[in-house]
């Protein structure tokens, strides 16, 4: 049976065995356009007081997400003067985005409203806010801080360690400093950090804490799920954690992709934008993980045409060049950014066999943990081979987002 991979900016057609199963969620339509200007429009207006006159700073995902922004600040634009507000993109930790991306992100957005990037290692810009319960000590762009009025625009989609993404997302670490991302991060060691999971997560239970540190101002949420093609299934608007908690509901529902047994080969196809770099493309490990029988195999398949994404994990692995290294007291004990990875890995390795079809040097990937394999044939041909042909196979689209959920 054919069946349609993508795979750098392309669609490959592969034949696998038939009986071949795609893992995925039922169809969700997206919402009319009218709905969603209702729903924005609706709950700005019950809230206008807070943002007549006022400096409003509009909160923005970067590329890695599909949300989209610009028609959705064209709508807020109709209750708010374009001259009261300015851009902020929440980049976390990652690199900024282009001229390119940030076009298609805002359009001619940009030349009407300034747009600041964040930058999470620019100490001069930063205030402290406090610290955490948890010892997280919170510092935040200024431009946040000295905010009189915010608009966070979120899509929500499921997180391997903060649970979902989304919400409170927007100020930490979106917005927040490197040391501060990094204290947050350390908590993603924990098994609790996982995607689907808010309840005793540390990860996402210290984010709300920051976050609630950051929120001085008054904040209008407008939290957004997404289908796989970038449309808007549903969309919630009001405080930031209503909001919040009602669109994690619905991408849970979204985003699960219901099994009732697991897979001897499981293909976990991570998609633009989170196939761009090894630190995103982990999400679709951990996801199709999820999928895979004890003794399988995972193929985690995404370009990442960007490298590894980030050094961190990557300078970490020289100093736990083993997966049981990663498990080691040393390596628990260690809050350096990027070692949840490297243990999430190897908590992985300890079940199943990982193969990484990319374009990212074989070295790199070895060091790792993982296996490289050439392309999408040579993973499918070995991995028949290793179950002389006897295996069940499960193909994770979207696998970035998509959860395989029930077995």
């Amino acid at each position: 049976m054919e069946i349609e991979i993508p795979y750098d900016g392309a669609v490959e057609r592969v034949e696998f065995p038939d009986g071949t199963t795609v893992l995925q969620s039922q169809y969700h339509p997206p919402l009319r356009a009218e709905a969603i200007t209702d729903r924005i429009e609706n709950g700005l207006v019950s809230r206008r007081d807070k943002f007549l006159n006022k400096k409003v700073s509009i909160i923005i995902n970067d590329a890695t997400r599909r949300v989209p922004t610009s028609a959705i600040i064209n709508i807020l634009l109709k209750q708010i003067p374009v001259g009261s507000c300015e851009i902020l993109v929440a980049t976390g930790t990652h690199r900024p985005p282009s001229n390119r991306e940030l076009d298609d992100m805002l359009g001619n957005l940009r030349e009407r409203i300034p747009v600041f990037i964040h930058d999470c290692r620019d100490s001069e810009r930063m205030i402290d806010l406090g610290v955490t319960s948890r010892g997280t000590r919170v510092a935040i762009n200024r431009k946040l801080a000295e905010a009189e009025s915010v608009i966070c625009i979120n899509s929500v989609e499921p997180h391997f360690f903060a649970g979902f993404t989304g919400g409170r997302k927007s100020l930490v670490p979106g917005l927040a400093a490197f040391d501060t991302i990094v204290a947050n991060h350390s908590r993603a060691k924990s098994q609790q950090a996982e995607s689907l999971n808010l309840e005793d997560n540390p990860v996402h239970l210290d984010l709300e804490e920051a976050a609630d540190l950051a929120e001085a101002m008054p904040v209008f949420s407008i939290q957004s799920v997404l289908s796989r093609q970038g449309e808007i299934v549903d969309l919630y608007c009001g405080d930031l954690k209503s909001s919040f908690r009602q669109a994690c509901e619905k991408a849970r529902e979204v985003y699960s992709a219901p099994i009732d047994k697991k897979y001897d080969l499981v293909f976990a196809v991570g998609e633009p934008p989170l196939d761009a770099n090894l630190y995103q493309l982990q999400k679709a490990q951990e996801h199709g993980a999820r999928a895979v029988a004890d003794g399988g195999i995972l193929v985690v398949v995404g370009a990442c045409r960007e490298g590894a994404g980030s050094p961190y994990f990557v300078q970490l692995a020289d100093e736990y060049p083993d997966p049981g290294d990663a498990l080691s007291a040393r390596a628990m004990a260690d809050n350096r950014f990027g070692i949840h990875k490297l243990i999430k890995t190897a908590r992985r390795l300890g079940k199943i066999k990982i193969w990484y079809v990319t374009k990212v040097d074989d070295n790199i990937i070895r060091k790792l943990y993982f296996e490289p394999k050439k392309s999408l044939q040579e993973a499918l041909r070995t991995g028949l081979d290793f179950f002389d042909g006897r295996c069940e196979i499960g193909i994770l689209k979207d696998a970035c987002f998509m959860v395989p959920v029930g077995a």
